[in-house]
This record gives structure tokens, sequence and C-alpha cells, in this order.
């Protein structure tokens, strides 16, 4: 039995073919997401989710959600008709039909999707495996939560193939970057620890709770920086924050969320 789903004013059934085939978000990847966790009926970080669609539409030059709260309202709509309390929901916004060619038509009419599934508990740990990909400090896709995710479908497949749950990369200098679908975080007796955004971060949500709650050092960090950490963790906004205990195979701190980590998502 399929879901329910909003698109461009109307309910649909979520397998219905929606997508416009001149579409440039599906053609081109020209859009953005957000993923947002529903906890008994309430979106998490609701404001922080809001708040990086709009920066990342001006960024890019796409026209931003005007009315937020209309899209709170239709999320609580579409997690009721989904008869679901704890969910995960994806808000897809596409640069809407266009000509053929990279060029965006001089009108941008854009188009708005939410879907929703049942949230579904992540595991108690992962295990990471380092990729061959890099992530490059310019790239607008490392930087941004757009469309073009291959990058990160390839990593996680390689991973896998490599006995682990997620991928790790690096920036194209070498230096820590995050996990294929989350950002990373370590510490080291008192010292909480991340990539700097300059490192092709993704400036996450749930990472911006964490550095608006206690000191976190942000830089450029060489992967041995987790051998030696206390703890290792993961966190996005449908995860919240995982341990890690493993990087290829090597284990790495406690396998436990610090208690002050783990106090912010009780």
């Amino acid at each position: 039995m399929s879901g329910i789903a909003f698109k461009d004013g109307d309910w649909i059934e979520e397998t219905r073919k929606a997508w416009a085939l001149n579409d440039r978000g599906a053609l081109l990847g020209d859009g953005l997401i957000e993923t947002m966790r529903v906890m008994r009926g309430r979106v998490l970080r609701f404001d922080r989710h809001m708040e990086r669609l709009s920066r990342s539409c001006a960024d890019l030059g796409l026209p931003g959600p005007k009315d937020p709260e209309g899209i709170a309202g239709l999320i609580a709509e579409l997690v009721a008709e989904n008869a679901l309390k704890d969910a995960v929901v994806r808000l897809t916004l596409t640069a809407g039909p266009g000509p053929r060619g990279l060029d965006r038509p001089d009108e941008i009419i854009p188009s708005l999707a939410l879907s929703a599934a049942p949230f579904t508990p992540p595991p108690a740990q992962y295990r990471l495996a380092l990729s061959e990909i890099r992530r490059s400090p310019a790239s607008i896709a490392a930087r941004y939560k757009t469309l073009s995710y291959m990058d990160n479908l390839q990593a996680r497949r390689q991973a896998r193939g490599a006995g682990a749950d997620m991928a790790l990369l690096l920036d194209t200098r070498g230096n820590l970057s995050g996990g294929d679908c989350a950002n990373l975080f370590w510490t080291r007796g008192e010292d909480v620890f991340t990539p700097d955004l300059r490192c092709g971060v993704l400036a996450g949500t749930v990472r911006a709770e964490i550095l608006d709650s206690i000191p976190v050092e942000a830089g450029n960090y060489e992967p041995g920086e987790l051998v030696q950490a206390d703890a290792v963790f993961v966190t996005n906004a449908a995860i919240g924050a995982v341990p890690v205990v493993s990087l290829d195979g090597v284990p790495l701190g406690s396998g436990d969320l610090p208690p002050r980590i783990a106090a912010l998502f009780a």
C-alpha cells in the first residue's frame, strides 16, 4: 500500500508519476532537499531546517519558502494522512520545468513535494569505511543539501561492499569531512571536535544544535585524529547522534555517546 504525499498543491499517492519530464530537479539535480524528523507529531528543529533552506535558496538563486508556517501545517497534515506520529519527512524543492540545457528559464516556477516514511530507529553503533571519493571544499554538492547525491551513493555502496555501515569521506586536501549522510564529531578528554565547514562539510541542523549547545573546536583534521579519540559519533536529522565503533575494521573510541551529547537527545 502506497503512502500519501504532497506535490504542488495536491495530495497524491506516493507511487503516482508526478514529476514533469522537463523538471530541472529530475533532469539536472537543480534543487534542494530537507530531511526532517517528526517525533510525536512535532518536527524537530523545524526553524533550523527552514533557515537552512532559505539560506541555500538565496545562495543558489532559487525561490525560497515564502510561508514556513504553511509548510509546517502541510507536514502536520501529511503525517496525519499517513497515520504516523514518529516519521521522517522529506521536503524536495526543485527549480521546476525548464528548456533543454543548463540555463534556467527567465521565470522560475519551483516545484515543492513532501513525503513521509515511518521512523526506523538507527543502529546502536556505526562501522565506517574510508571512501576513495573526495569532497571538494568548493563543491556546491558538498556544502549544500542538493539533489546531486551521486558521490554519496557511490561512497555508501563501496562502504557496504567493505562490510561497513557508512562511508567516511575526506576533502581533496586529505582532511576529515564527514560521513556519506552525516556530520562527524569526536572527543578527547573534555574537548569536542568536528571538521570545519571549509572541509566540504554540509551545515547539518543537528551539527548546528551541538555547536550552539556546547564548546566545539571546528578545524582541519587528519584521519589519525579518530584513532586517538575517546569517542567518535555521527549526526544527522534522522538519526540524531550515533556512536562509531570502527574505521576500516580498526576499533575507535568507547562505543558510547559522551553523556553531555546523549543529554541533548534525551
